[in-house]
Order: C-alpha cells, then structure tokens, then sequence
C-alpha cells in the first residue's frame, strides 16, 4: 500500500533513536494504555462532528456526514483534540510515500536516520514496508537507517516482511507479569515477548523500555521476572527506563503517582543486581 494514515511529522527529534531523526507518527493502536501520552493517536476518527464547530479558524467542516481537515487553514491549536470524545483526531491524514519522501529529502543532510511511531505503525504494515523500501532504494536517502518504534504485537510473518527493509525497533515492554501488563496496556503481552525474542535473534532489536510506574512495574517480583527474561534473551540487551509523567495522559492516567528519581535509581540497581549490564535511566536522572 502507497499511502498510510498519518497523524503528524516531525522534522527532528533526538529522543526518538539514535542521532538526529525524522519521526512519522502513525494513526491508530491495538492497545489503550492508561499512561498514553498520544492519546489521540489511538483510534480512528468516527466523523461524529463535535470538533468542527470547536475549531476557530474553520479548518474543519462536516460534509455529508464526513468531517473534512484542511490542513492549510489549521494553526495546531489542538482544540478539536480536546474535544474529541473518543481520543481520535481529525487531523490525521493519507499520506503517500512519496510524500514522506518528499519531506525527507531537504531535511537528509542533517538527519541520521527515520522513525516510523504512532499509534501503533506495524498496523499499516504494507505501507511501513513500502516507506522504508523506497527510502532504501534512494540514493540521497539510503543511508539514513530505518527504526520502527512498535509495542511489538506484530506477528512474526509481519516482522519478516519487514526485516529486509527495517535497521531496527525499539520495543516496549510496560510490564512481565500479563496481569500487570493489561492492566497498563488493556492487552496481553505473549506477542510482546516473542517479538523481542525474534529480534534479538535477528539482530534488530535497538533496546526494550520499561515504564516504571510506582506500585506497579516497581516492585521486586516484577522487576525479578523482567530480569530473568531479558537476561535469557542477551543480559546486554539495552533497557532503558522511563518515568512515569501525568503530561498529556488521560484522566484516568492522574490516580498514578508520577515516578521519583530515588525509584527509578532503585529499579535500575534492582535489574543490575538480577544480571542485567545495559540498564539505561533517564537523562535528567542520571
């Protein structure tokens, strides 16, 4: 497939890879995590209209049941966001490959590389496959290495056909124990970890990341599991921690406690201590 269901670019970005990259974040995710940070990337615009008399610059408009984004017209306030009553936005946009590309091509010199993220972009497959086919086929652009940023519940077939095309993925893992794990995602983790495992083995796998959530992903028995897989897989397998942030998530999201420093140096000395020797804590932490 050509085109893919866009939600936003962004032309640089340091924290989304190694080196200085363009991201693509794509429209649409099989999980609902109470700790989103990109709500509005989760599900598809149904075309209910409460965002079109919200806009103030009239970027929206409701045509025969369809509501319609000019993008030219839109200053990114993000109201319709904020409006919208199923975390959707109506902004999210087809786009071709050719047109990334386009995108891509005055930015190249000063980039290392793309990341295609969302939402989940291993849901439109075909069009992942088809960016990262042309990217590679272009001679400015080859060289530019090609992550995916994926909650790893693709399936095996679909990480093969993409393996030819792919550099790498980061993977997160929220949680080992599946009970935690769907308590965070909404959603089951077996596929999660066999995507690692075919990764690793692969020699695709960038790093895995580990929300730590206080009471939750903290605790000893969960950290001792997460170690003992991630050991079993390769101890020097990169993991880097993220803390746990109420900006941006939901509602529901603001019951959990935002994560301290002191937990997050904890969580790193926990998995050190059961083998790991790639333990990776936040910048503004370390």
């Amino acid at each position: 497939m050509n085109t893919g269901l866009v939600a936003r670019t962004l032309g640089t970005s340091v924290v989304d890879g190694p080196g200085n990259r363009f991201v693509v974040f794509m429209q649409g995710c099989n999980f609902n995590c109470v700790n989103c940070h990109n709500p509005s990337t989760i599900n598809l615009c149904d075309h209910c209209g409460a965002c079109v008399s919200i806009c103030p610059l009239k970027a929206l408009e409701e045509t025969d049941g369809v509501v319609l984004f000019h993008a030219e017209a839109c200053d990114g306030c993000d109201r319709c966001v904020e409006a919208c009553p199923t975390d959707s936005t109506p902004m999210a946009i087809d786009t071709s490959v050719e047109q990334i590309l386009g995108e891509l091509r005055p930015r190249a010199p000063f980039l290392s590389g793309i990341t295609v993220s969302g939402g989940e972009p291993t849901l439109q497959l075909p069009f992942l496959v088809a960016l990262f086919k042309a990217i590679k086929a272009d001679g400015d652009l080859g060289r530019l290495s090609t992550f995916v940023d994926s909650n790893g519940s693709l399936d095996a077939s679909g990480w093969e056909a993409l393996m030819p095309w792919m550099d790498g993925a980061m993977i997160d893992l929220k949680a080992f124990t599946p009970v935690t794990h769907r308590r965070i995602t909404g959603q089951p983790n077996a596929r999660v970890i066999d995507s690692i495992r075919l990764l690793s083995d692969r020699d695709r796998l960038v790093e895995i990341r580990l929300l730590v959530i206080e009471g939750l992903t903290d605790l000893e028995e969960e950290l001792r599991l997460y170690a003992r897989f991630v050991r079993q897989v390769n101890p020097a397998l990169p993991v880097r921690l993220m803390a746990y942030r109420h900006h941006g998530v939901r509602p529901e999201g603001l019951e959990w406690p935002e994560t301290r420093p002191e937990t997050i140096e904890r969580v790193a000395v926990t998995l050190e201590t059961h083998g790991l020797t790639n333990v990776t804590v936040p910048v503004a932490l370390s």
